[in-house]
């Protein structure tokens, strides 16, 4: 039994065999993807118990197929996470009327914090090597594969990968400085409104 994992009853599978000793780089790769911390276990857990519980073939390459689940996952979570929080709303709405309902323009003060996060972000993808903001773009803004990107630009895959993870280290970065500001400017401010 691999450590970490419940006994489901069912002999253990080659995939979860690997599942267990890929649980370290699997929680390290959900965490980069903005996954809740204290979600990455469960959310090991649902992989190990889909993987014993349905019949697979012969896999040609395993870790890709796991990263693949665990990112199907964490998609899969992530929707189901938004349509709860939509009927959830729908229900407050429902009770509460029209005192939930938020303004249609927003005010001047989060105009202003918009625009001065998005040209921090325009800045940082200014920042970033030629290849690589354009390698980011290739595959947020456009859609194309990362296996297309590597055979437009003759590079490798690996390349390519190596490309984003160095853009959404920047922009992680970013994000963290932006989220600290903004906790700070709405302290400042509730310090301001309450004095």
């Amino acid at each position: 039994m691999s450590p970490g994992f419940e006994d489901s009853g069912v002999g253990e599978t080659g995939l979860a065999q690997l599942l267990g000793e890929m649980r370290p780089e699997l929680s390290r790769f959900m965490l980069t993807r903005q996954c809740d911390p204290a979600e990455v276990d469960d959310l090991l857990q649902d992989l190990y118990v889909k993987l014993t519980s349905i019949g697979t073939g012969p896999i040609a390459y395993p870790r890709a197929y796991l990263y693949q689940m665990a990112n199907n996952l964490l998609h899969d979570h992530r929707r189901g996470r938004r349509r709860q929080q939509a009927r959830d709303d729908h229900w407050a709405r429902d009770r509460a009327g029209s005192d939930l309902e938020v303004a249609a323009t927003p005010s001047p003060e989060a105009s202003a914090i918009a625009r001065d996060e998005l040209a921090r972000v325009n800045r940082a993808l200014a920042s970033m090597p030629e290849r690589t903001a354009l390698i980011l773009k290739l595959y947020r803004l456009e859609g194309m594969s990362q296996k297309a990107i590597a055979q437009s630009l003759d590079l490798s895959l690996s390349a390519v990968e190596k490309h984003l993870q160095r853009a959404y280290r920047k922009l992680h970065l970013l994000r963290e400085e932006l989220d600290g500001v903004s906790q700070f400017s709405h302290k400042e401010a509730d310090d301001v409104r309450f004095s």
